[in-house]
C-alpha cells in the first residue's frame, strides 16, 4: 500500500511539474510576443525573434515554442534587407518547422505556418519560384481549411498571395479585396483571436486590415 501511494505521489509530482514548465513557457512566448509585437525597428524585430528561438531551444518538445521560433524568423525575412540572407533564416525556421510538421495533419494552425513559410520562400525570388511554392502554400492552406475553414489567417495570407501575383496571371488588389474580406469577417468572429491566448495563435488581424486599405486605393 505504501509503496503504491508512492507510485501516485511521484506521478502526481511530475503532472504538477509539468503543468507549471507548460504554463512557465507560456509566460516566456506570450512577453517575447508583445515585444515583436512592439517592435518598431528591423533590429527589435530581429531581438524578439532571438529570445523566441532561444525558448524553442530550451524546450524542443513544446509545440508552441517551435511555432513561434518558425512564425518570427518567416515574418522578417519578409523585412531582411539582404536578398542573399533570406534562405539562410528559412532554413534555420525548417529546422524548427520540421519537430511540428507532423501535427499539421490535425492542427489547422501548423499547416497555415507550412503555408507562411512557402510563402517566405517564394518571395526571395518570386518570378523563380511561383511554380513550386505557390504550390506548396496552396496545399498547406487546403489542408488548413479541411481543418478549420474559420481560420482568418488561412484567408489572409490567400489574400496575400492573389494581391502579389501580376494581373495578367490573374492576382492584382481587385481579385485580392474579397478574400481579404473574408479573413476580416473570420477576424471578428474568431474568439482566439478576440481572446489574445498564446496557446492559440491569433497574428495576422491588423495586417490584414492594411492590405483592405491597400485594396480599396
Amino acid at each position: 500500500m505504501n509503496k503504491f501511494f508512492l507510485i501516485l505521489a511521484l506521478a502526481f509530482g511530475f503532472l504538477v511539474s509539468s503543468f507549471g514548465q507548460s504554463r512557465s513557457v507560456d509566460t516566456l512566448l506570450t512577453k517575447t510576443y508583445s515585444a515583436f509585437e512592439s517592435a518598431k525597428t528591423y533590429p527589435q524585430y530581429v531581438s524578439a525573434s532571438n529570445k523566441f528561438k532561444l525558448i524553442a531551444n530550451q524546450n524542443p518538445q513544446n509545440w508552441l515554442a517551435n511555432y513561434y521560433a518558425v512564425w518570427s524568423i518567416a515574418i522578417i525575412s519578409f523585412q531582411e534587407p539582404n536578398t542573399d540572407n533570406k534562405d539562410k533564416m528559412l532554413n534555420e525556421a525548417d529546422a524548427f518547422f520540421k519537430k511540428i510538421e507532423p501535427l499539421d495533419s490535425t492542427n489547422d494552425e501548423v499547416a497555415v505556418l507550412g503555408g507562411l513559410l512557402a510563402q517566405a520562400r517564394l518571395s526571395v525570388a518570386p518570378a523563380a519560384r511561383h511554380t513550386e511554392y505557390g504550390a506548396i502554400a496552396n496545399a498547406y492552406f487546403t489542408k488548413a481549411k479541411k481543418l478549420n475553414p474559420d481560420n482568418p489567417r488561412v484567408y489572409f495570407l490567400q489574400g496575400n498571395i492573389v494581391f502579389y501575383t501580376p494581373k495578367f496571371m490573374g492576382g492584382g488588389a481587385e481579385k485580392a479585396l474579397p478574400i481579404y474580406q473574408k479573413a476580416q469577417e473570420l477576424f471578428s468572429e474568431n474568439a482566439s483571436d478576440m481572446l489574445r491566448d498564446i496557446e492559440s495563435p491569433f497574428w495576422g488581424k491588423e495586417v490584414n486590415e492594411y492590405m483592405l486599405k491597400e485594396c480599396r486605393k
